[in-house]
Order: structure tokens, then C-alpha cells, then sequence
């Protein structure tokens, strides 16, 4: 049985994510997840969500391809201690990762990156620092 294309979508966008050339613990949606510790202190990890926009039509005839449209969020989740610019940077890794015009592919779906992403302004929440990278993509499926 194919993937259906919401699905085709999500499986090349974590296949993308899977690579991505950091060691940390990935938070992904849907699932349970415990902060990773080390010698008994938090250790970082990457929160992984989604937002997907309605599919637009781009046909007048029915069953015909749809453009698709949502953003990626990775979000840096690091202990308290450092520069804002380490997290930066790390965040930065990420964006580097996905930039404009990297296409990823399932089943014949092919989803591309529309614009470099974002790395947001960071913050403080119960000790650890937050830098949400928001990647935008689209697909026509």
C-alpha cells in the first residue's frame, strides 16, 4: 500500500531530519519523550512539530495535484549557561540544513524548502534556552 500524500509528506521531511548533522535527542511529535540526561544533568535536544496550511487548488478539474503548504519547527532545547550566541549558532546549524530550495523525497512526493529559514529570537523556559527554527516548505501533490 503507497503512503498516502499527507504521509508522503511528513516520511521526506523526517528523512531530511534524520540527517541532520547534530547528535541530539530528537523530540518528535505524537510521541512520548524524556528529557535526556548525562552524569545526572539535562542534556539538549531538538523539539520536532509541524503546522501544515489547507491544500489550494491549482486546477479546475477534480483530482488533479494540490499545492501544499506548511513550516517545519525545530526547536533547540538547551540547558541555561551559556552566550546567546552557542545557541545561535547551533540553531543556525539547523537552518544551514534546510536551505531554500532543498528538495526531500517519498514516494514520488518531492517537498521543497521555499525561503531560508528562520531562526526565532530564543528564550528562557524552566531552565532551559529555546531557539525555534521555523523552516517553510511546499509541495504539489
Amino acid at each position: 500500500m503507497s503512503a498516502k500524500t499527507e504521509t508522503a509528506i511528513w516520511l521526506a521531511i523526517k528523512g531530511r531530519i534524520e540527517s541532520l548533522p547534530l547528535s541530539y535527542t530528537k523530540a518528535w511529535p505524537g510521541q512520548t519523550f524524556e528529557v535526556p540526561h548525562a552524569g545526572g544533568l539535562p542534556q539538549p535536544y531538538l523539539r520536532v512539530g509541524r503546522v501544515t496550511v489547507a491544500p489550494v487548488r491549482q486546477m479546475i478539474a477534480p483530482g488533479k495535484p494540490h499545492r501544499r503548504t506548511g513550516a517545519l519547527i525545530i526547536t533547540l532545547v538547551y540547558p541555561l549557561g551559556q552566550d546567546v550566541s552557542a545557541y545561535d549558532q547551533i540553531a543556525g546549524t539547523v537552518a544551514d540544513h534546510f536551505r531554500d530550495g532543498t528538495q526531500m523525497t517519498y514516494g514520488g512526493v518531492c517537498v521543497s524548502v521555499t525561503d531560508y529559514p528562520y531562526v526565532q529570537e530564543g528564550y528562557e523556559d524552566n531552565g532551559f534556552w529555546t531557539v525555534p527554527v521555523r523552516v517553510p516548505w511546499q509541495c504539489f501533490a
